[in-house]
């Protein structure tokens, strides 16, 4: 379990998620999020995933569609390109900040790299500008 995080770390807004990764609605709009390292669900969100998980399992299930889009009109999806976009760069900060902790540990890029699937040359080009020197103590 990990420590919890001083009340001005969760202050900072630069380590809070700024969206729900289920609704993709912006923070300012859902309020509190809570957040995992990979992903936010807002209040609306988690009722929803508790009411679905709380009722009893039908005998036979409805279809979903096999894919999120396919229930969507094609305004329906021009509107949500926007938030696809954002919730994809807020989980590439995610993988950033995880790179950082790697490298603060001395992790190697050969290592950083091999546990994501690319090279090591392939995973500095990427991660090196998101890397912030760690004081030694």
């Amino acid at each position: 379990m990990s420590p919890e995080r001083s009340g001005e770390d969760r202050e900072d807004p630069r380590s809070q998620p700024f969206m729900c990764s289920f609704c993709l609605r912006p923070r300012e709009e859902t309020g509190v999020l809570a957040a995992a390292p990979t992903a936010a669900i807002c209040r609306d969100c988690a009722a929803g995933a508790l009411k679905l998980l709380e009722a009893p399992r039908p005998a036979a299930p409805d279809p979903l569609p096999a894919t999120p889009w396919d229930a969507l009109s094609n305004d329906e999806l021009l509107e949500r390109l926007p938030r696809v976009a954002e919730a994809r760069d807020q989980v590439e900060e995610h993988l950033r900040r995880w790179v950082d902790v790697a490298r603060g540990r001395n992790i190697s890029w050969a290592v950083i790299g091999s546990s994501l699937g690319m090279s090591r040359q392939s995973a500095w080009e990427r991660f090196r500008s998101g890397i912030q020197p760690h004081s030694q103590t």
